[in-house]
């Protein structure tokens, strides 16, 4: 039987002033681990990629929450591609349109 050990992370602002982000060596904020996948997401130009969900586990990157165009779906899902290093990426992100 294979275990699969499964990580949550929502991503965070990685402003050193805003978020008490002190542990810069161990890449740490408020206890959460910051994943390159978290990261990408965080430094992204786009805000509403910056409150996604990331679950990871050792063969994919699953991704929820809402946004607001199927554009901005793309973008969270190609801004992670690049660290998924060989795992599946799971785009379950919702697009809400309307006012």
């Amino acid at each position: 039987m294979q275990s699969t050990t499964q990580t949550t992370h929502v991503a965070p602002s990685l402003s050193t002033t805003s978020t008490g982000f002190a542990d810069s060596a161990s890449n740490r904020v408020s206890g959460i681990q910051v994943t390159a996948a978290i990261k990408a997401l965080a430094d992204s130009s786009v805000a509403e990629l910056r409150f996604l969900r990331v679950d990871e586990s050792e063969n994919e990157i699953c991704l929820t929450g809402r946004v607001r165009s199927f554009y901005h779906k793309q973008l969270a899902q190609e801004a992670i591609r690049p660290v998924a290093a060989g795992r599946q990426v799971v785009n379950r992100v919702d697009v809400c349109m309307g006012s």
